[in-house]
């Protein structure tokens, strides 16, 4: 039985046809009436408006004006289907779209994924990471039900991904199950450091289906990436994902704080969040101090009860609140224990610790 996204990008693809079917006939009825048009004007320069031959010609003027228009009215039609489909295809994929990159690939995503290259290269000889621009109009249609849908829904535009391969394993009765698994953890870790990027992993020439990011595992830094500027590195290539390149500006003057702020995005990536949602969260963060970012980690990490409203907005009035982070930190840690014990709202007790 077909799965949904199936259906709609089955759906889609029938009305992108449709449309570019509508388009070749719109361009060939505009050709058409042109050239009556300049057909009845020549005959009109040499001939009076009376004649027959003008009015024969004007006529047919008429007649294929009247077809240009039902051509438009029909391009117009296939193009309100496409946008439905289209629209369908958007509600059921909103965490999808994680699977193109946004934001900044710059040269430090390129030393991200050499680097993660490097831890495995023992383990997987021959394995490749890279990098994979699509032109507007190029499809890449070889993948699963999702993937062509995203090609279809997103095809218009520049896109990139990133690609992990590795090679098949020799055909001798060695099972492919070890090295499947290895590469979905590879790819998890790209994905961990990349902003939760779902790259398109590969066994030879076989495409692996991409799973969620499972809570709790662990994605060391790459070895070339353990300095203090390597850690500051990583957290630029995640926050890049989400936020502005002001708010990462002001970020990589504080560096503790860009560290932590990615810390943050990379927990929030295991919550099963679209793009959109993250980048909210972070923008809600970013000002606060690195004390108070710290226990909000702690309490998102820990403390899944109270919704990251009630968090947040703890975390802002008391970090306005007191001078001191430390103080601050504290009255928030207080608060939530506070806020469990009598089950007062969290936002309600940060706000008496404020008032006294």
């Amino acid at each position: 039985m077909s799965s949904t996204v199936e259906t709609l990008e089955k759906e889609l693809a029938a009305a992108q046809e449709e449309r570019e079917s509508e388009e070749r006939a719109v361009i060939r009825a505009q050709n058409a009436h042109e050239a009556a048009c300049s057909e009845r004007d020549d005959a009109w320069s040499g001939l009076s408006s009376a004649d027959p031959e003008v009015e024969h010609l004007t006529a047919l003027v008429y007649e294929r004006r009247r077809k240009l228009y039902e051509a438009i009215d029909r391009l117009k039609a296939a193009e309100g289907r496409e946008r439905r489909v289209k629209s369908r295809l958007m509600y059921v994929l909103p965490a999808e779209r994680r699977r193109y990159l946004s934001g900044m690939v710059d040269r430090e995503f390129e030393e991200l994924l050499l680097g993660i290259e490097s831890v495995y290269r023992e383990r997987a000889p021959g394995l490749s990471i890279g990098i994979v621009h699509a032109r507007p109009g190029d499809l890449d249609l070889s993948g699963d039900p999702t993937w062509r849908a995203l090609e279809r829904l997103y095809g218009g535009s520049a896109r990139r991904w990133v690609e992990v391969r590795l090679p098949a394993p020799p055909e001798d009765g060695a099972s492919r199950q070890p090295v499947e698994t290895l590469a979905l953890r590879i790819s998890a870790h790209v994905s961990y450091y990349a902003g939760g990027h779902t790259p398109r992993t590969y066994v030879g020439q076989e495409e692996i289906p991409s799973r969620s990011m499972p809570a709790g595992q662990e994605f060391p830094p790459p070895s070339s990436h353990t300095s203090e500027a390597g850690i500051e590195a990583l957290a630029r290539v995640t926050v890049h994902r989400y936020l502005d390149e002001g708010s990462v500006l002001r970020l990589c003057k504080r560096g503790a704080v860009l560290v932590q702020v990615a810390e943050l995005a990379r927990l929030y990536q295991t919550m099963s969040l679209t793009v959109d949602e993250v980048r909210w969260r972070l923008e809600q963060l970013v000002s606060l101090r690195l004390e108070i970012l710290r226990a909000v980690y702690d309490l998102t990490g820990t403390s899944r009860r109270f919704s990251f409203y009630e968090i947040a907005r703890s975390a802002r009035l008391l970090d306005a609140h007191f001078p001191d982070p430390e103080v601050a930190s504290e009255a928030l840690s207080r608060s939530v224990e506070r806020a469990l014990d009598s089950g007062v709202p969290l936002v309600d007790v940060a706000y008496m610790y404020i008032t006294g």
